[in-house]
C-alpha cells in the first residue's frame, strides 16, 4: 500500500513491523482492512495465525492529537489466538512490551505502538471507558456515554452482544 499523502515525512519513511523467521509468508490484505488512516500495511500468516501489520496515523493515546502508530492485530484466521500462537506472533513481530488496546468483542488482539517514544503511554480509553473482560480473558473496553461498541460488532457480524445478549440493537 502507498503512504497516505496527509501522513507526515518521518512517518511516509518508516514501515510495519515484519516478522523475524522463516515460518511466515506474506498474504494479500483483504480490502476490508484498509483504511484512509493506513500508511503501509501487510499481512502474513504462518500457517495457523494471520497477522495485519500496518503503520497508521491515529489518535495518540495520550489523546494529545493524531500521529504516526504502528497496529498490529493478531488472529487464527478470524478467531482469537491461544496463548502460545500469540506469544509465539508477539516475539516474531517484536511486539513484546507493545499496548494491547481492543476495542471491541472480537476474534483478533490487537496491540499498538507510538513510533514517538514519548507518546508511549497506556491508551486514555483505559480510564474513561468500562473495561469488559470475556471468560477467555479476552479485554476490551467501551465507551460509556456513546453506542455499545458489543451490540455494533454484533449487528455486522450476526452474533449477540457479549453485554447485552441477542436482543440488543444498536
Amino acid at each position: 500500500m502507498t503512504p497516505s499523502a496527509g501522513a507526515p515525512a518521518a512517518a511516509r519513511a518508516l514501515r510495519e513491523p515484519h516478522p523475524k523467521g522463516h515460518a511466515w509468508r506474506s498474504m494479500r490484505v483483504p480490502a476490508e482492512a484498509r483504511s484512509e488512516m493506513v500508511i503501509s500495511q501487510s499481512m502474513w500468516t504462518d500457517g495457523r495465525l494471520s497477522v495485519i501489520s500496518s503503520l497508521i496515523t491515529a489518535e495518540l493515546p495520550s489523546g494529545r492529537g493524531v500521529g504516526p502508530q504502528w497496529h498490529v492485530s493478531v488472529s487464527r484466521f478470524g478467531k482469537r489466538p491461544k496463548p502460545g500462537e500469540l506469544a509465539r506472533a508477539q516475539r516474531a513481530f517484536g511486539l513484546i512490551g507493545w499496548e494491547e488496546d481492543n476495542h471491541h468483542p472480537g476474534g483478533a488482539r490487537h496491540f499498538f505502538r507510538p513510533v514517538d517514544p514519548s507518546e508511549r503511554v497506556d491508551c486514555e480509553c483505559k480510564t474513561n471507558e468500562t473495561i469488559h473482560v470475556e471468560p477467555d480473558g479476552y479485554r476490551w473496553s467501551n465507551p460509556t456515554d456513546e453506542a455499545c461498541r458489543g451490540c455494533e460488532f454484533a449487528a455486522q457480524h450476526g452474533r449477540p452482544c457479549p453485554i447485552h445478549g441477542a436482543e440488543a440493537s444498536p
